[in-house]
């Protein structure tokens, strides 16, 4: 395979979750030449590739995210995304290339081993990993591990980063829904301002979150607030859009509870309604101890330089497997002088061949 034009290729064509589509036929054109696997697809996006070749014997699984994000990329790359609005901006087309890879390696080596490679839909958002997992493709299956990686920009070539425990944090969608009433400002005594409320709200939010202790670090935050319709017209209503990420339930359920009890006393106040609307939930990335001794053993086996990570406050949904099968995510460094989610971010193509490489000792050792 010519892993790099992969790269290229699937970096052209980002969608977004669950429509994943034309990604989708692209992988499953090239899985269609490789022998000795089997391929299932759902009525959703995903793809599932089974390699067995020792009956009654355990798996190790092997995963990769499709989605991109609604960003307008800015890169002025020769392969720039063609789908307006569009962009690989979190590196999933690394990830997938990767992936492509090792299974090409795999099975031109008859690793005489068993496998589940998994192309999973819908990272970003609505939870494409609880959405493999339950399909229950894998359930009379022994999973004995679980690998998944991450590029980031900010480590260099040829360098991974992990650490055993929680590595990346639970989050939930956060939305805030104020409704008061409008009116002209001429006349500002007959409405009731959701702006005024909404902003009120967000900084009682803050100041209670500082005064209370939680076992972990937290965040809350407002990433987009929305209010009103004209300039000249009290705000009829008002959105905020969020985030909360923490490491334990515990803290999780605290923050939940003074949102709702800063939106009764905003309610009070102002005399507007508040409503908390909590979605998309992903649990807590847990890197298994023996797994994580694994991946440090076979970096140093690799000469792959090795940093020990902090827990982030990233979220990714693979949670979902590591809390179902020994599992473990870890960084891989992609040289980019640009954060995750920027419009410039643009991973070095020569990471793929690290990614491939520790994959493919990470499938073929014993655990």
């Amino acid at each position: 395979m010519d892993l790099i034009k992969i790269r290229k290729d699937l970096h052209q064509i980002p969608e977004r979750a669950f429509k994943e589509f034309e990604t989708q036929e692209y992988i499953l054109n090239i899985l269609k030449t490789i022998e000795n696997i089997k391929i299932t697809t759902f009525d959703f996006t995903g793809i599932v590739v089974e390699y067995t070749l020792i009956k009654n014997e355990s798996y190790k699984l092997f995963r990769a995210d499709m989605d991109a994000l609604p960003i307008v990329e800015n890169t002025d790359a020769d392969f720039s995304s063609l789908h307006n609005g569009f962009m690989h901006a979190c590196g999933h087309d690394i990830h997938m290339t990767i992936l492509l890879g090792l299974i090409e390696k795999v099975t031109s080596s008859h690793v005489k081993k068993n496998f589940f490679f998994v192309f999973q839909p819908a990272e970003e958002s609505q939870g494409g990993a609880k959405r493999i997992i339950d399909t229950h493709i894998f359930d009379k299956y022994k999973i004995a591990a679980c690998y998944a990686l991450h590029i980031n920009g900010k480590l260099p070539l040829n360098t991974v980063s992990s650490k055993s425990g929680i590595f990346f944090v639970s989050t939930m969608e956060i939305d805030i829904k104020i409704t008061g009433k409008s009116s002209h400002v001429a006349f500002a005594e007959n409405g009731i301002n959701a702006l005024e409320a909404a902003s009120e709200l967000y900084l009682l939010i803050k100041t209670k979150l500082s005064q209370n202790t939680f076992e972990n670090k937290i965040l809350f935050e407002i990433g987009r607030m929305e209010a009103g319709r004209v300039r000249n017209a009290i705000a009829g209503s008002s959105i905020l859009e969020g985030t909360i990420r923490s490491a334990n339930d515990e803290d999780t359920k605290l923050i939940q509870q003074i949102l709702l009890e800063s939106g009764n006393e905003i309610a009070e106040k102002f005399g507007v309604k508040v409503e908390n609307i909590f979605k998309n939930p992903y649990i807590s990335v847990i890197n298994d101890k023996r797994i994580y001794k694994n991946l440090i053993a076979a970096c140093k086996h690799l000469n792959i330089n090795f940093i020990e990570g902090k827990m982030e406050m990233t979220a990714e949904d693979f949670g979902y497997f590591s809390q179902k099968y020994p599992s473990v995510l870890f960084w891989l460094g992609g040289e980019s002088p640009y954060d995750l989610h920027s419009d410039k971010f643009l991973p070095n193509d020569k990471a793929i061949e690290t990614g491939v490489k520790l994959m493919h000792h990470l499938a073929i050792e014993e655990i």
